[in-house]
């Protein structure tokens, strides 16, 4: 009996890991009831799952997954934050609530079928939005059109310029 809930735990964890844009592990010890219920409001309201989970049902779900590289991060207390929407948004919640709290702790993740380590995550947690970066994007194409109608633009004022200023030299004399 129990070893069929463990299972089905197992199943229900690999399918979350499995449609996630992005795993974030930390580490939580040090934070009290209230700081832990604090952040999974932080998390529910940015769309990220929080989840505390024991080592070795994760280490399962990796497994199914044919993950085997993130067992060194699976040591001690992990909770996982989880979002299906964003690669960023967890790292980016969890950095936004360790800097008012100290903690959590970023262990690594598991973004885009990578594994990442702690730098990496912290990296990541620093990136802006999808919605800067694409607005940023568009900026960059935008920038040379923008030039090229300034220049084609001064050509045909220059031209204007200087036509209004032979029809106010041939109106003076």
């Amino acid at each position: 009996m129990m070893q069929s809930i463990k299972k089905t735990r197992v199943d229900e964890l690999t399918e979350l890991i499995k449609s996630a844009k992005s795993v974030i592990l930390n580490d939580f010890t040090g934070l009290n009831v209230a700081d832990i219920s604090e952040l999974r409001r932080e998390c529910r309201k940015n769309d990220v799952i929080f989840r505390v989970v024991k080592n070795t049902m994760a280490r399962r779900s990796f497994q199914n997954l044919e993950v085997e590289e993130i067992d060194h991060l699976l040591e001690g207390p992990t909770a996982f934050a989880i979002s299906t929407v964003d690669e960023v948004k967890p790292a980016q919640v969890l950095k936004r609530f360790a800097d008012d709290y100290e903690l959590p702790r970023f262990k690594g993740g598991y973004v885009a079928g990578r594994v990442i380590n702690e730098e990496e995550t912290i990296r990541l947690a620093s990136l802006p939005g999808r919605e800067v970066l694409l607005s940023q994007v568009v900026g960059t194409f935008q920038a040379p059109l923008r030039g090229l109608v300034g220049v084609l633009g001064a050509s045909l004022r220059d031209l204007a310029s200087v036509l209004n200023a032979i029809a106010e030299k041939k109106g003076a004399a």
